[in-house]
């Protein structure tokens, strides 16, 4: 059953206004904001605690010209494949604009399972825009979460194996 993924993470974005932090994105509020700064395109990486099969993704903005969703399957954000792409209309001075996008059950497997996801700005109708928001909803992916563990657990035993010859090394 798809929920709405909490312990999201910001794990990179292109620019930054102390005033206006990315981590606003994710407080759940649309009353707080990132504010880009700088030219266009603008990016941020949202990192979730596990691998999710997305279903949908929601994002409150102002002054944004041009979305770009991608996705990572990988640990490490890199390798994306894009997962949305549109162009928004202007919503006026102060409005919000919220862009919602879903993935339908029969395309939602393994093709959009993803670690982290990438939200390009591709143009603005300002020369700054601001994102209040951001919401993804989705399933844990158990076939890759459950692959990621045992990996995790055979790195674990041979880290272990290797601190053991070293110390039988160090006795002799």
């Amino acid at each position: 059953m798809a929920e709405n993924i909490t312990n999201l993470r910001i794990s990179m974005v292109t620019s930054g206004d102390p005033r206006f932090p990315a981590e606003n994105m994710l407080d759940g509020t649309t009353k707080t904001f990132w504010a880009s700064t700088g030219l266009f395109p603008q990016e941020f990486i949202v990192s979730l605690p596990a691998y999710y099969v997305i279903k949908k993704v929601t994002i409150w903005s102002m002054k944004v010209a041009g979305w770009t969703v991608s996705r990572s399957t990988g640990d490490a954000p890199f390798d994306y494949d894009e997962m949305y792409r549109e162009d928004i209309e202007d919503a006026g001075d102060q409005s919000l604009q919220v862009t919602s996008f879903s993935i339908s059950s029969s395309d939602a497997k393994r093709e959009y399972s993803a670690k982290n996801v990438k939200f390009t700005i591709r143009k603005g109708h300002s020369d700054f825009t601001a994102v209040h928001r951001v919401a993804i909803t989705g399933e844990i992916d158990a076939s890759r979460e459950s692959e990621r563990k045992s990996k995790k657990e055979r790195d674990l035993a041979v880290d272990e194996d290797e601190l053991s010859v070293g110390r039988a090394v160090r006795v002799q």
